[in-house]
């Protein structure tokens, strides 16, 4: 009952303000009642200055500042009002009076502008939302100039995710081809304005220098060599490298540019740079669906939003990109999807599955490997495929996409609970799996990763149930395994592995007492960097790219520890 005359109120409430509206809004329509005048160019705009004051701080403190106060004309305060379009000011009243404005892509950003001069945020909101809906390749580096310079963060960022989302056809906009030398010398040059996520994204930079050069190439190729040299060329592949700039014309054509595409041409995988607007990231999660972040490059841990699901996470992969988290729980599997915009995570397929022991990516599928089945799944549009098991039972198997083929690593067979040592690969051309030489230990929940082009796998369990602390490097082309010359500080099973920075890093597991090591395989040594700050034991890593916006925000929140540097 309470709660049904609370709404009654509310509705009348709400009635009552609409009604006050309208009324001084007819009020200033047909000046009745009107103290104060906006001088707009030839256009007078009456208004009541109590209204002008309960909406805008600037009009107020105008108003009672005996310093700024106007001399009345006609009975009326006369108020000028700078360097703002007429249409664009009688907007602003009617927002001001009917908390209703009508824009359009015309006049939305210099509304904006009025709403910020005078300190009108609601309408300032109103106007970002609008441009966030209409952002187009012709605007958007317009918008996010704008959105800088009046600081609105929201906006600022759907616009430079907008831009980094559609380079090619920013490039081929008349706004963009007629930009001067100095503002496109400033676009490439900004990590705010090009907040690149992928290694695609740095590639496509090069194809705007050129286009701008080619739309006025008499005048603009002497400017070329200096563009250039904000290119990120450390950051793209090595094929784009070869094919797409070592044989363009404008390189080819000036000798220094020729020395610095041959200097990135000789850097190996490992030691091409990130794009500019992410951060190398190890994402981590524990078996309760908690998870973590790590940045291999400043030591730095941050928590992350756990799992919706609330099931028992049972893998972690990235396809297209885009982190996958799969969690099984009361004969159901769950698969979740990390927006790294937000920190949320958003389930993509829940149905009834049997258990789930690893999962890979390869290209824009995602396989899902049971004790002998597997399952691919693309999550583009949501489809699923049965495809064909695997030759041996393989509970708590390890397993990697390398080469564009699927490795299942030991496990134990769920009959005579006996370890293996046994490999399996399997070929997406042909749906086989095939016998590949087999470790030299029997291995159960072990954790592998690619390092170069071999396959690590490290710890696990053997013999007796007892953790190993040993290592194995399987090379593909030779078909051996080799044990590594070092071991694990700890032994461990269960544990999460990820590479990043030239190095695996490895993280929790059995018998770990949260100690987590890296191995340089420069030095061929194990080391331990430090401990695991949280209560949470994880068992899964991916290494992704995370924009370096949500870094900056996850710091306002619960920072686990800093580490120094390795």
């Amino acid at each position: 009952m309470a709660l049904i005359e609370s709404m009654s109120v509310n509705k009348w409430q709400h009635q009552q303000c609409l009604q006050v509206l309208r009324t001084l809004n007819s009020l200033r329509k047909s000046q009745t009642f009107c103290d104060v005048v906006l001088v707009v160019e030839d256009r007078r705009f009456s208004a009541h200055k109590v209204v002008l004051a309960a909406s805008s701080p600037v009009f107020k403190a105008s108003f009672t500042s005996e310093l700024t106060q106007e001399k009345a004309v006609d009975g009326f305060e006369e108020v000028p009002v700078p360097d703002f379009d007429p249409c664009t000011v009688e907007e602003l009243l009617n927002f001001v009076y009917t908390g209703e404005a009508g824009l359009t892509e015309q006049n939305a950003l210099e509304l904006l502008v009025a709403a910020d001069y005078y300190d009108i945020s609601n309408l300032k909101e109103l106007c970002a939302e609008f441009l966030s809906i209409y952002l187009s390749p012709s605007n958007c580096l317009w918008i996010q100039t704008i959105a800088e310079r009046y600081r609105h963060k929201t906006l600022h960022e759907a616009a430079t995710d907008f831009i980094c989302d559609n380079l090619s056809s920013i490039w081929e906009t008349e706004e963009y081809l007629k930009m001067n030398f100095a503002e496109v010398k400033e676009l490439f040059l900004s990590d705010e304005r090009l907040a690149i996520k992928t290694q695609k994204g740095e590639e496509e930079v090069f194809n705007g220098l050129t286009a701008w050069v080619e739309y006025d190439r008499v005048k603009r190729e002497i400017y070329f060599e200096e563009l250039f040299r904000n290119i990120r060329l450390n950051s793209m592949s090595f094929d784009f490298l070869l094919k797409s700039i070592n044989g363009d014309e404008f390189v080819s054509r000036n000798q220094e540019c020729q020395a610095t595409v041959t200097a990135a041409l000789n850097l190996s995988d490992d030691e091409r740079d990130e794009p500019r607007g992410v951060t190398e990231s190890i994402v981590l999660l524990s078996r309760n669906g908690q998870a973590a972040c790590y940045i291999p490059k400043s030591g730095t841990w941050f928590d992350l939003t756990r799992l919706r699901s609330y099931d028992v996470a049972r893998a972690v992969t990235v396809c297209e990109g885009r982190v996958f988290a799969i969690g099984w729980e009361d004969e159901r599997i769950t698969i979740e999807k990390f927006d790294p915009r937000q920190n949320h995570w958003r389930e993509v397929q829940n149905e009834f599955s049997s258990k789930p022991m690893a999962a890979v990516s390869l290209k824009d599928k995602i396989f899902i490997l049971k004790e002998k089945d597997m399952t691919s799944f693309k999550p583009e549009d949501g489809s699923h495929e049965d495809l064909a098991h695997m030759n041996s039972i393989r509970r708590g198997l390890c397993a990697v996409a390398l080469e564009g083929f699927i490795y299942t690593i030991g496990g134990y067979d769920g009959l005579q609970n006996l370890g293996l040592n046994s490999v399996e690969k399997y070929d997406p051309a042909s749906d086989q799996w095939t016998s590949v030489a087999p470790m030299n230990e029997l291995r159960c929940f072990a954790s592998a990763t690619v390092m170069g082009n071999k396959i690590l796998v490290v710890g696990g369990t053997g013999d007796y149930c007892f953790p190993l602390s040993n290592c194995e490097l399987y090379d593909p082309i030779t078909n051996i395994w080799t044990l590594l010359p070092t071991e694990l500080n700890v032994p461990r099973s269960e544990a999460a592995i990820a590479k990043a920075k030239k190095k695996v890093f490895v993280f929790g597991g059995t018998f770990s007492r949260g100690i987590v090591e890296c191995y340089d395989e420069a030095r061929e040594e194990w080391e331990e960097i430090g401990r695991n700050p949280s209560t949470s034991d994880f068992i899964h890593a991916c290494v992704t790219w995370l924009p370096k916006t949500l870094v900056a925000s996850i710091k306002g929140g619960r920072l686990f520890c800093v580490q120094q540097d390795d």
